[in-house]
């Protein structure tokens, strides 16, 4: 019984790192075209190649489909019979990345309302919704002693402030590069088991457990 359940813990466990690796490809392909689009957007970035319209164009929908596809492989991770260690644990979690990012296009709106003139617009928004990201990693690689999610927060956040220290609008080719450079280190780190990460635990009933499956 218990070769049984070691057995499957190693099998889920090498199926979520797999998810997990895919989704950091993922995310890392979309940072790179839709923040090199802005690059190359008229108006916007250091090239102007494409048309405002067209390069605002490419940035969402390279964001959506990440985000979509994410989605997606969650509600398939879903259906494995694999959770969390606390559904209320993740809720939490999970709202608080919509409060956090609501409450940052808040913030910046009121900063815009107050003198924040667009030129700074174009740097002040993707530095601290980046740097929010790399916090809500900090925060839940602590929560779930998760390595490869706090060291990706760490980087994240590197990447904002030098982002922000080299400005507009060189800082979009900053995002385009060395973000996406952190995430498919840390996929090939954690694809070839340099990089811990935390396993599901097996329970009684012999199901896994998996912090990731909260995010």
């Amino acid at each position: 019984m218990l070769a049984l359940m070691e057995r499957t813990r190693r099998a889920t466990a090498r199926r979520l790192n797999g998810r997990y690796v895919g989704l950091l490809v993922l995310w890392a392909v979309a940072w790179a075209i839709g923040f090199t689009a802005l690059w190359l957007t008229d108006g916007v970035g250091g090239v102007a190649l494409l048309p405002t319209a067209v390069g605002w164009i490419v940035f969402a929908a390279a964001m959506i489909i990440a985000m979509v596809w994410s989605a997606v492989v969650g509600i398939g991770a879903s259906r494995d019979g694999i959770r969390g260690r606390s559904q209320l644990q993740g809720a939490l979690y999970g709202c608080s990345w919509s409060i956090t990012m609501f409450a940052a296009w808040l913030l910046i709106a009121g900063l815009q309302r107050n003198g924040l003139d667009n030129e700074m617009s174009l740097l002040v928004y993707p530095g601290v919704y980046v740097f929010l990201v790399g916090v809500q990693y900090l925060a839940g690689g602590a929560l779930w002693r998760e390595v490869p999610m706090y060291v990706l927060g760490a980087a994240l956040i590197v990447v904002a402030v030098i982002a922000t220290f080299v400005g507009a609008p060189v800082h979009f080719l900053v995002y385009a590069t060395a973000a996406p450079i952190a995430m498919l280190t840390v996929a090939v780190l954690l694809y070839a088991g340099l990089l811990g990460s935390g396993e599901p635990r097996p329970t009684r009933s012999g199901a896994a457990t998996d912090p990731r499956e909260s995010l």
